[in-house]
């Protein structure tokens, strides 16, 4: 009996397509009948819906058989009337597409590993496009939008337009012409001051009350914050004389923040620039807590005693050296030939060295982090990267002893990347868990990047993507704790950093490289007036968009701050590949009975009931068989 009811339930609804769709073709082409064939399909016609409105599935299903055969014999359908059907039928279903991808839900994949590791290259997402409001489709507003619901440390997907972000167009189901959808964390609202210190970011709202949820919450504290990519930022120069650039304006948060000139005697000057949030700073390692970082990279001893001549034996032996780039400045600028061939204005900066024995060296391995890497034949470069060319080879780094796949390290354990970004944990001894120090120097230096540019050389500008801090007077790299307080080498360093700045003078300063200490009063309590004086402001219907990965991310850092119209949703489910990560992301819960979801929901419904209903109504109506106009 059931598959009875559900066969003749699927007989009905067939048989009410095959109605409509006859009635819509004899309507167009009755005229071109005589008056013997009208009859005849009119007469099927009103029988079909007489068994439809009966239920009588049989009958209506002997009848629709008998008029589709003579509908295709009698008003036989030309290429025309094909084409406009199909045009017909795939513009109602991209319209509908559309208003469900960018007002209700929609999948996404993520293309790049800058989320990593909450998301990686090639998950499936669900995003839902109603969290914060409700989005006007293929624009970048909304028709409504409620900022009490956009939480500190939630993921939250933008729209690319009107940002001054590279490569950000991209077309909807290869036809409408848009801008790429951007996934980050989402870590400043409007009128919030940030700080950045210890890989943590510290805060105050436009009240001036701390801001918690930057740290506390479990999924922010496995995360670590680096409030810039480069310490020059983008750079955009003027003033062509001889070749070379007399100034140098320089962007962070894609905002000037500093300039440097080249005066007639040669002489690097700069200045901070005015902020209309607040008053310049003074030094350019204030910003936002510029100061408490440095670029980091791994010497050898041969390359460390090259680049610093007689340099080690103040600090101690090591079997590696870490190199530290610490505290931009404005008064140590040099004229450089930058990574464009441009003759400009640079930033000054210090330069420190840290000896590492084999035990730091075994911490940062069991610490270590990379990209999403390939191997082939020996060779290894970065997921994604096309390699087409032969000459690109030899720009590439070495491991001739990985076995051909596709790996990543995350928190020291290696992973090969299966199909569909499924992943699965490499055994002890394979050999991407060597320790010695020639293969932790190469995957510390070159495991972002993958391209033998960013080995060491004497002078070179080009550094990895890698990032030194201080958090409770331990040196951190990796998001790790690698050299602890007490540490003899932490001692020997600082000693020597003090040592230096002793020694240096009012005309060319030193700063040493050491922990400043969280923005925090001396009963424990959040520095507001600190915070207010070297913070970051986020601008008013502006947001702060950071990723995961800061090492992989071009985020806020780089294109700016996100404007509110861009905001279209956050993800809620991440549906592949399965695994520990499968399921709700690592975000704040965000609530489901608001307003935005609630009215797109109903709206769905509505829609959907009164599209039925308005069918079965259409469907009891007597047939008009008049002369088509």
């Amino acid at each position: 009996m059931v598959v009875k009811k559900v066969t003749s339930l699927y007989t009905l609804n067939k048989m009410k397509r095959v109605l409509r769709q006859t009635y819509r073709l004899y309507r167009r082409k009755s005229n071109h009948l005589d008056s013997a064939s009208q009859e005849r399909l009119q007469s099927h016609l009103t029988s079909l819906q007489t068994a439809i409105l009966q239920k009588d599935a049989g009958i209506a299903a002997q009848i629709g058989e008998q008029l589709s055969k003579t509908a295709r014999r009698l008003m036989p359908r030309t290429f025309w009337d094909k084409t406009k059907d199909f045009v017909g039928a795939i513009t109602f279903a991209l319209l509908v597409a559309v208003a469900i991808r960018t007002m209700w839900f929609e999948p996404y994949t993520i293309p790049t590993g800058s989320m990593r590791p909450t998301l990686k290259e090639g998950d499936f997402l669900v995003v839902s496009k109603t969290d914060y409001g409700i989005n006007v489709p293929l624009r970048p507003a909304h028709f409504y939008f409620d900022s009490s619901l956009v939480q500190r440390g939630g993921i939250f997907v933008f729209s690319g337009e009107n940002m001054d972000i590279a490569d950000g167009d991209t077309t909807y189901f290869y036809i409408f012409p848009g801008k790429k959808l951007f996934v980050k964390r989402l870590l400043g609202k409007p009128g919030d001051v940030l700080y950045f210190y210890g890989g943590q970011i510290y805060g105050i709202n436009a009240q001036g009350q701390e801001i918690t949820a930057l740290r506390n919450p479990e999924w922010m504290q496995s995360l670590e914050h680096i409030p810039f990519i480069r310490f020059d930022g983008k750079v955009e120069t003027s003033g062509l004389k001889q070749g070379v650039f007399t100034n140098a304006t320089f962007y962070q948060m894609n905002k000037p923040v500093a300039k440097l000139n080249l005066n007639q005697i040669g002489a690097v000057t700069g200045e901070m620039l005015a902020d209309k949030e607040k008053t310049p700073l003074s030094s350019y390692s204030d910003l936002w807590g510029f100061k408490n970082y440095a670029m980091a990279r791994l010497l050898t001893p041969e390359q460390a005693q090259q680049f610093y001549p007689g340099s080690t034996q103040d600090i101690g032996k090591g079997v590696l050296y870490l190199e530290l780039i610490h505290h931009p400045n404005l008064r140590n600028g040099s004229v450089i030939r930058d990574e464009n061939n441009r003759l400009r204005p640079d930033l000054g900066s210090y330069t420190s060295l840290m000896a590492l024995t084999q035990e730091h060296v075994q911490e940062i391995a069991r610490h270590l982090i990379t990209c999403r890497f390939i191997v082939e034949n020996g060779i290894a470069y970065r997921y994604g990267m096309n390699i087409k060319n032969p000459a690109s080879v030899s720009y590439l780094p070495h491991l001739p002893d990985v076995p051909d796949g596709t790996y990543e390290i995350q928190n020291g354990i290696a992973y090969k990347v299966m199909w569909g970004g499924a992943t699965r944990e490499l055994p002890a001894n394979h050999p991407l868990y060597r320790n010695d120090p020639e293969r932790v120097q190469l995957l510390y230096n070159l495991g972002v990047e993958f391209v033998n540019f960013y080995n060491p050389a004497k002078n070179s500008r080009i550094h990895p993507s890698r990032y030194a801090y201080f958090r409770n007077n331990d040196l951190y790299l990796l998001g790790a704790r690698i050299v602890e307080k007490g540490d003899p080498e932490m001692t020997l360093f600082l000693k020597k950093e003090y040592q230096k700045q002793s020694m240096s003078t009012s005309v060319r300063p030193y700063l040493p490289f050491d922990d400043a200490g969280p923005p925090l009063t001396n009963d424990g309590k959040i520095d507001a007036d600190f915070i207010r004086k070297y913070g970051l402001v986020i601008p008013d219907k502006m947001y702060l968009a950071l990723g995961d990965n800061h090492a992989m991310s071009a985020d806020s850092r780089q294109f700016g701050f996100v404007p509110e119209d861009n905001i279209r949703g956050g993800p809620s489910f991440l549906f592949w590949p399965p695994g520990s990560r499968w399921g709700r992301l690592a975000q704040p819960p965000f609530p489901h009975l608001t307003f935005p979801n609630l009215f797109v929901l109903c709206g769905a419904i509505a829609i959907g009931f009164g599209s039925s209903y308005y069918l079965r109504r259409r469907l009891q109506k007597p047939l008009k068989f008049g002369k088509v106009p």
